[in-house]
């Protein structure tokens, strides 16, 4: 889960999870179920559609965790403003 380098200079193990896909095969259905609960805190829907795809980021084997990144690995994810 962290990085290499950062294993060797913790004071508690960092526990091994022994997780396959079978375990999280309607992970993503259960997220979509939990952000439906928030929809009211959204005035538009692409602010939703951003909340949830960022959220199925922080969620993924990503390194590094910001914006961009995930932007640039989610589906339909992108980097930057639309000209217009």
């Amino acid at each position: 889960m962290l990085p290499n380098f950062r294993k060797d200079e913790c004071i508690y193990p960092v526990p091994k999870f022994d997780m396959h896909s079978g375990d999280v095969k309607d992970f993503l259905n259960e997220l979509k179920g939990f952000h439906e609960q928030f929809s009211d805190c959204f005035q538009r829907s692409e602010s939703r559609s951003h909340f949830f795809r960022y959220t199925v980021g922080q969620f993924s084997e990503l390194e590094r965790k910001s914006i961009e990144p995930i932007a640039l690995s989610v589906e339909d994810g992108r980097v930057g403003v639309d000209p217009g």
